[in-house]
């Protein structure tokens, strides 16, 4: 990196930056703030944002985002130097990198972007400044708040009500899944909830992705009987944001689609194995957590075997329900 003591370019009306974080959803999602105070201090900066091809509709919603870059990274680790190449031809004036993996690093350092800022530990040589002196000098303030970053539209919002056609509000919001199992609830806590948030009126509708949640459904719709809607491995991530903007309120682990709700602004309820949530993203006053009996400090690399969740009664998460409806 160059020396802090060298100033750094400010943007100028015209100028086109890279915005680099492509995956997971969850840290997509938290990022969001970062581009937004960008556009915010710099409105007629032109922000392209580098991202997994499967998170393009989600971005392309945003109105401070002026266009996406998608990367299909399924296709092969070697598709990162086309990557390069296109980026080359773009030619971008700046490149800002909230993104600290190896790949990240390797795109920054032949992108041939004058201006780089992002962070990696060892391999320094990537960028020219960091996130922090970036946006000291740039005097970009970074609001706290998540109200507002996350703009899902009206249109969305009519067509995913297409689709609840027949199921009447107030909708739960449920993230069965988690991308690790020992961050799932089990099936019958899910099926035992449920059954007793139907009584309270809610229409439960469960999201989420991939053949392990939709095998998750399936045993939470089978063990119990309460009307719902199945919509795991169904909705496209714009339409999951859509629903999340007309639910009432959300439950779920730690997962992107909670992520993605509380950016939308409705209460939900967390379902925690760590002490900290807040660490992981997951802060704000709609937040409610949950947590396990011995929560972990952080999260440990491999995964346990044991679900730490189970030790989460439904009868604990019936009753904050009940806190938030009076609320």
């Amino acid at each position: 990196m160059r020396p802090s003591a060298v100033p750094i370019a400010v943007p100028r009306e015209g100028d086109r930056l890279l915005f680099v974080r492509f995956s997971s959803l969850g840290d997509v999602l938290l990022a969001l703030r970062k581009a937004k105070a960008l556009k915010t201090r710099f409105p007629r900066l032109l922000l392209t944002w580098l991202t997994q091809v499967e998170y393009e509709g989600i971005l392309r919603m945003q109105p401070y985002i002026d266009d996406v870059l998608p990367w299909d990274i399924q296709k092969g680790r070697f598709t990162v130097f086309p990557l390069i190449g296109r980026i080359r031809r773009a030619r971008f004036q700046f490149l800002y990198s909230v993104h600290a993996n190896d790949r990240s690093a390797l795109i920054s350092a032949f992108s041939g972007i004058p201006t780089r800022v992002g962070f990696h530990k060892n391999l320094g040589f990537a960028y020219d400044y960091t996130p922090a002196f970036a946006g000291q000098a740039w005097g970009i303030s970074e609001s706290t708040e998540e109200g507002g970053v996350l703009f899902v539209s009206q249109e969305k919002k009519e067509k995913l009500r297409e689709i609840l056609m027949g199921k009447t509000p107030p909708y739960l919001f449920c993230a069965i899944g988690a991308s690790k199992r020992f961050k799932r609830w089990p099936s019958n806590c899910w099926s035992a909830f449920l059954e007793e948030a139907a009584g309270l009126g809610f229409t439960p509708v469960l999201v989420g992705n991939g053949r392990e949640e939709e095998r998750l459904a399936a045993e939470i719709a089978s063990s119990r009987s309460f009307e719902g809607m199945d919509l795991v491995g169904k909705l496209s991530l714009e339409e999951v944001c859509a629903l999340a903007s007309v639910s009432e309120l959300a439950i779920g682990g730690d997962t992107g689609p909670i992520h993605l709700a509380r950016m939308t602004g409705i209460p939900c309820i967390g379902l925690f194995a760590v002490e900290d949530p807040a660490r992981y993203g997951h802060r704000g006053e709609n937040v409610f957590p949950l947590f396990s009996e011995r929560p972990y400090r952080v999260y440990p690399e491999k995964e346990p075997s044991q679900a730490p969740l189970a030790s989460i009664p439904p009868e604990r998460a019936i009753r904050l329900l009940k806190t938030l409806v009076g609320r």
